[in-house]
Parts: C-alpha cells; structure tokens; sequence
C-alpha cells in the first residue's frame, strides 16, 4: 500500500498517566483534511497506562472514510493490506461520522484515518474524503 502520511501525533514515551491526556486532533489553522485514494491521517499514542480513548470525526465531503485503531504491532499488517486487526469497539469502515468512547488497554496503538479505495488499484475518478477528527486518549 503506497501512502502518504500527513500527520502523526506523539506522546513522550513513559510520561503517561491515569491523569494526563493526550489530543490527536486538526493541525493549527486547518478545517478539514483531504484524502486522496493513497492519503491517510494518523494518530500514534506510545507509553504506558492509556485506559481511555475517544474518537469523533465528521465528513465534509461525499467520501466515507475507515477509522481504524490497532495495537503498534498490528501496523505493518495495515500498510501492508492485511485483514482482521483492528480493535472492532474502535474502528468503523465507510464511517461518513464516528462518535466512539470507552476503555481501552493498548501500551502502544494507532487511530488511523483512512481512505476507503486505499488498497484497490490506482483509479483517478475516485472521490476525495474530506474529514474533520479530534482523538483523545488519557
């Protein structure tokens, strides 16, 4: 899978806490991110004691677009095409908006935005997905 990362989103490693939260969201100034069919978004969460996640993400556009999140081993299996690896309570395929909370037990995972033709082969026509995210794990 050829893709393009556009963002990724880090904690310090090891400076998580039952207290602290950590915001994957919007870059400054940008209202909405545009996916081409090989453009992704990606939140990357590292440490330890993450029990807390919460997704909402809403479509501008016409596109849907897949959230997935997987735990840090499970990511060459994504870029790679691979199926059956995503944590089903947070992850919606053809999402046009997502609205998605609760506990989580991942030490290292991914929120990942992703255009739905991202593994089919290379098609020009295919529509733009524009979305808008804020990924909050504590």
């Amino acid at each position: 899978m050829t893709a393009m990362m556009l963002c990724a989103c880090l904690s310090v490693p090891g400076c998580t806490g039952a207290d602290e939260e950590f915001v994957c969201d919007m870059p400054d100034g940008v209202d909405s991110v545009t996916l081409t069919q090989y453009d992704f978004f990606e939140c990357e969460f590292t440490g330890t004691d993450w029990t807390h996640l919460s997704i909402e993400m809403t479509s501008t556009g016409d596109s849907s677009v897949h959230i997935l999140t997987f735990d840090s081993d499970q990511y060459d299996t994504w870029m790679s095409c691979g199926e059956n690896f995503a944590n089903e309570g947070f992850s919606e395929v053809y999402s046009t908006g997502a609205s998605m909370e609760g506990e989580i037990d991942y030490d290292n995972f991914y929120v990942v935005f992703d255009h739905p033709m991202s593994c089919e082969e290379e098609d020009p026509s295919t529509p733009l997905a524009e979305i808008n995210f804020k990924v909050v794990a504590s």
